[in-house]
């Protein structure tokens, strides 16, 4: 027996770790301590501390430590000597690995403290023959974790192949599945109508922003809605624009099986995005040239008309906000430094001239979104089955590759490569397909609007009719006629102060040009 248990009363420190907790609510981390406590009373010992690692695993992987933060605290507790004893349910909640256990036999040697589990004895790390059996099994823990990692991983490929579902967290548009019983058949995801409504409607805005930034919406834009609307991903946190990314081109939505970037085959569950969609989603999320705003967070809010819409007179770049100094009203500026203007005065009069124009009798005929007859039905499904064969060509070229010895793996590689590329290019021909029908079908940012009654405000006060416009419309919508209506080009403005009875501002320094 070690020389270090002791009669005694030691000052210990409760250790409990659950490595799964779905729901929470520390019952098993909490049965843990109830059981260590009625021990150190049985032994006379004061707990002095309880250190509490849920929903915590204790393997490390590609040769790290698991992060736990309690047992870091622990070990920190046993070398400063606040305590000289830990409680635990059992070893395994301490350690799975040697790498974990090292750190706790340096301590012990140092400091003379004990480990005292619920399950069995004290563990002696005090003597050589003690930390031998230590050792083995942690050496033990670690191969049963290893070769369950092993059945887990077949079993989910045997899923995979058979495209049922194989584990982890719902995906947003399915229902939440019930606990399966052990030898019960898998079971299949049921689509939740709410989410997958909300769905149809991210790709559909998605697309018709790749086609016309005038329609549609952008993501950042689609995670502020939802955010707002209290609208959360499955593990209950706010949308961000890479979890909305990774979702929405998730192969789950067009029912296919994915693993590790490669398309297995089809799911047993419904599709919430048809094919044709999906690709077309996919492509368009998964391009990197899609931000033309690259130095600016693709989320940031647009607090001001013009910013991106307006142009330099010089360089033709957009502007954006910025330039004003503290206390000053804000400005629009061209990242060169060509122009910089206030604002304020520019919106009011940009707004003034759209609503006028918008006031006379051929605005209705005039600015109406143009009809389209939509997706050619015939032309996506010649892309779809030009798409299929492509793929069953390379899939047999790789299957020819793999059952003959002879064939030249550089002649393998070049044929491979053309037709990969031939797949890609008929993937960007879908996707431009289904964006151009999303923006085609998507509503003008004119269509709701109430043209007599801004008609019938602007004749009695234009200033009111400019209040209501405002009100009635927020800054995205504004943003959106304007783009489809009108190109602002920003000219440098009057230098130093204006002429005694000259207006503050000058029209002149405004150049809008009517796109339609």
């Amino acid at each position: 027996m070690s020389t270090h248990t002791a009669n005694s009363q030691r000052r210990a420190v409760i250790y409990t770790r659950i490595s799964e907790d779905r729901d929470g609510d520390q019952l098993g981390v909490g049965r843990q301590e109830d059981a260590c406590r009625k021990l150190a009373a049985d032994l006379g010992w004061h707990v002095v501390g309880v250190k509490v690692d849920d929903d915590k695993t204790a393997y490390g992987k590609n040769g790290m430590r698991a992060q736990r933060p309690a047992y870091a605290a622990l070990l920190d507790m046993l070398s400063t000597r606040e305590a000289d004893a830990v409680l635990v349910w059992h070893v395994d909640r301490l350690y799975r690995q040697a790498r974990d256990l090292e750190p706790l036999i340096d301590v012990v040697e140092r400091t003379g403290a004990v480990v005292r589990p619920v399950t069995h004895g004290e563990l002696d790390l005090g003597t050589a023959s003690g930390r031998m059996v230590a050792r083995i099994l942690a050496s033990v823990s670690t191969h049963e974790i290893e070769h369950a990692i092993e059945r887990m991983r077949e079993k989910k490929a045997e899923l995979r192949a058979a495209g049922h579902y194989h584990g982890g967290t719902r995906g947003f548009g399915h229902k939440p599945l019930k606990k399966r019983a052990p030898g019960s058949p898998p079971q299949v995801p049921q689509t939740d109508p709410r989410e997958a409504a909300l769905i149809r409607q991210a790709a559909q805005d998605v697309l018709a922003y790749a086609a016309n930034p005038s329609t549609g919406k952008s993501l950042g834009a689609i995670c502020r809605d939802w955010n707002a609307r209290g609208i959360r991903t499955p593990r209950g946190k706010t949308w961000g624009i890479p979890s909305l990314r990774t979702m929405l081109t998730g192969a789950r939505l067009a029912g296919l099986i994915e693993h590790e970037g490669e398309i297995i085959g089809p799911a047993t569950w419904e599709p919430i995005l048809d094919r044709p969609t999906w690709q077309a989603l996919r492509t368009v999320l998964r391009d990197p040239s899609r931000n033309t705003y690259p130095d600016r967070p693709t989320d940031q809010k647009i607090k001001y008309l013009g910013t991106g819409l307006y142009l330099c007179h010089k360089c033709t770049d957009p502007v954006g906000a910025g330039g004003a100094r503290a206390g000053e009203p804000q400005r629009y500026r061209c990242a060169a430094g060509h122009v910089t203007r206030y604002a304020s005065p520019i919106d009011d009069y940009v707004e003034r001239v759209i609503i006028a124009r918008l006031c006379r009798q051929d605005a209705h005929d005039l600015f109406a979104s143009p009809t389209t007859e939509g997706t050619d039905t015939q032309s996506m499904a010649d892309l779809s089955a030009r798409h299929a064969a492509l793929t069953a060509r390379l899939e047999a070229l790789a299957e020819a590759f793999a059952e003959d010895d002879d064939t030249d793996p550089v002649e393998y590689r070049a044929a491979s490569r053309r037709l990969r590329e031939r797949i890609l290019a008929v993937e960007q021909q879908m996707a431009d397909t289904v964006t151009a029908a999303a923006a085609a079908a998507e509503p003008g940012p004119l269509d709701a609007a109430d043209l007599p009654e801004l008609i019938r405000r602007h004749t009695a006060d234009p200033e009111d009719a400019l209040a209501w416009w405002r009100e009635t419309y927020g800054l995205g919508r504004r943003r959106k006629i304007l783009a489809t209506l009108v190109t602002v080009t920003l000219l440098p403005g009057r230098r130093g102060r204006p002429k005694a009875g000259a207006p503050a501002f000058d029209p002149e320094s405004v150049d809008i040009k009517w796109v339609r």
